[in-house]
């Protein structure tokens, strides 16, 4: 990870022309370790989140999430609602719960800083070894000059809050709630909704359990924006049932033998997600409370699918991805969405 770690030092001298050698350290620590030396317990975490976000002075241009390296941020909280404090309490537990960094990977990044022309760098690192490279605390003229305000957590964590925040806004006792997950390919659909699944009281259904046997589709559904998916059965086993808030009964298609699986039940829940491509079919897209869309730039959705499909990967994209890109044109799912959200920088390349 040192090259990944140049770069962030790179970026934090630029932005930070203030930082003392300890700040160095404490960057170089929360890179290779993330915040694991700081978790207590859940509800002191969420007490002393509350407390300190409460005395913020207010920041009219707050900034967004700051990357340390090794798929860690730096989120700060002036960019923060007090609604989104359990959220973020919780997306920071996650986080230093993760095994992640060892010494030979701090060591690592302690050589980068060994070749920064900052004064006293030397003695300070000659120091911090001798004391066994513990966690350190932001200097005083940091704290001065920069004001740091913020929680260490997974960057794909950071990207995911404005959703989450907006699935959550759904829970209300009652009035069970439909969601919709759309985007493309790669895009990290299935990864968001299983972690709004960790979070939320949520169901999760998926499109990719809604193909059409190739008996039933129609001749030309190669050109049909959804024309491999079984919309009017996932409007029936799923959608219009959820609307009552009730138990569900799902059936997966098995590709490979041609069949349904048994019914899987789901049980009630305030929220149920539908996540997969073609979530948002104009067939059922009027029927969600919440319409999400995921997209990524074209450069990052190979790389992903590449390493996702292995040896698949030259079909998959010859023929699942023109199909989806058909349908996005076509019916528009990302310009109908409320909510849309490019992943490219939430993900380690």
């Amino acid at each position: 990870m040192s090259h990944d770690f140049s770069s962030v030092l790179a970026a934090h001298a630029a932005r930070y022309p203030g930082m003392e050698p300890q700040d160095y350290a404490k960057l170089a620590f929360q890179s290779e370790f993330g915040p694991a030396h700081l978790i207590s317990d859940g509800e002191n975490c969420l007490a002393g989140l509350r407390a300190e976000w409460a005395a913020l002075p207010p920041d009219p241009s707050p900034s967004g999430p700051e990357n340390i390296g090794s798929g860690l941020c730096r989120l700060p909280l002036s960019g923060l609602a007090e609604a989104d404090l359990p959220l973020t309490a919780a997306l920071f537990r996650l986080t230093a719960a993760r095994p992640r960094g060892s010494r030979a990977g701090l060591e690592e990044n302690l050589a980068l800083l060994e070749a920064l022309p900052v004064p006293g760098m030397g003695e300070f690192l000659a120091e911090y070894r001798r004391q066994g490279c513990p966690a350190v605390r932001h200097s005083e003229r940091f704290r001065a000059l920069y004001r740091p305000h913020y929680r260490v957590v997974d960057r794909f964590f950071a990207g995911a809050l404005p959703a989450l925040r907006a699935l959550s806004g759904l829970i209300r006792p009652g009035k069970p709630a439909l969601a919709a997950l759309d985007g493309r390919s790669g895009s990290g659909k299935s990864s968001l909704a299983a972690l709004a699944a960790r979070l939320l009281p949520c169901r999760v259904v998926h499109t990719d359990d809604y193909y059409l046997p190739p008996t039933r589709r129609a001749a030309d559904w190669l050109y049909l924006p959804g024309g491999n998916m079984d919309l009017e059965r996932l409007e029936r086993e799923v959608l219009r049932p959820a609307r009552t808030g009730g138990p569900l009964a799902c059936r997966a298609y098995d590709c490979a033998a041609g069949t349904l699986g048994p019914a899987v039940p789901l049980p009630p829940r305030p929220l149920t997600i539908v996540e997969g491509s073609y979530a948002l079919h104009p067939r059922l897209s009027g029927l969600y409370d919440l319409r999400l869309f995921l997209t990524c730039p074209p450069d990052v959705q190979a790389d992903r699918l590449e390493r996702r499909e292995g040896g698949g990967y030259g079909a998959y994209r010859d023929r699942w991805v023109p199909l989806e890109e058909r349908c996005i044109r076509r019916c528009r799912t990302d310009r109908t969405a409320h909510l849309v959200l490019d992943t490219g920088a939430w993900f380690d390349s």
